[in-house]
C-alpha cells in the first residue's frame, strides 16, 4: 500500500514537470504547474518525514531489539534501515511523545560514553496502532520495573 502511494506521488510529480515543458491549456488554466510540483514534492517530503512504516520490536532473551525501516525507501537506500539492540539491563526509562502529526518513542539507556551517564534513543512510531503501542508500553514497563528492582536490591546488599 505504501509503495503504491509513493508511486502515485512520483508519477504526479513527473506529469507536473512535463506540464511545465508541454503546457496543456485545459489543465494550466485551472492550476499552475509549479504549484503542482510544489504540492507533490512537499507531499513526498512530509510522507517521508512521518517516519518509518515498519517497526519491529523484540524483547525476547536478554537483549532488546528495535528495527525500523521505510518500506519504499529501503529498496533504494538500504542505509535508511535502523537496527538498534542493547541489553535490557541498560534501559532506564522511556517516553511516548504524541505531537500533532507524529508519535515518538524515546528510550533512555545507560551509557559510559556520555557525560550524563545515559543516552536517548528516539524512534518514530507514528504508524503503530493503539494496541501495538500499548503492548510496547507494557513490555517496556516490565523491563524498567525489573531494572529498578534489581538496582534497589543491589543497593540493599551494599548497605
Amino acid at each position: 500500500m505504501i509503495e503504491i502511494f509513493y508511486t502515485l506521488l512520483f508519477i504526479g510529480l513527473i506529469f507536473s514537470v512535463l506540464l511545465v515543458f508541454v503546457p496543456i491549456p485545459t489543465i494550466t488554466r485551472w492550476v499552475n504547474p509549479y504549484t503542482l510540483i510544489a504540492i507533490f514534492i512537499s507531499s513526498i517530503y512530509l510522507f517521508y518525514k512521518f517516519g518509518h512504516q515498519h517497526v519491529e520490536y523484540s524483547s525476547d532473551g536478554e537483549v532488546l531489539n528495535i528495527k525500523t525501516q521505510d518500506a519504499f525507501w529501503v529498496k533504494y537506500f538500504p542505509q535508511t534501515r535502523r537496527i538498534v539492540d542493547f541489553p535490557k539491563s541498560k534501559l532506564i526509562s522511556y517516553k511516548v511523545k504524541n505531537s500533532l502529526l507524529n508519535k515518538k518513542l524515546e528510550l533512555y539507556v545507560t551509557s559510559r560514553r556520555t557525560q550524563s551517564g545515559f543516552k536517548k534513543l528516539s524512534f518514530n512510531i507514528t504508524y503503530l496502532n493503539k494496541s501495538e503501542i500499548s503492548d510496547l508500553k507494557r513490555s517496556l514497563n516490565k523491563i524498567v520495573k525489573r531494572n529498578a528492582d534489581i538496582k534497589t536490591s543491589q543497593l540493599e546488599e551494599v548497605n
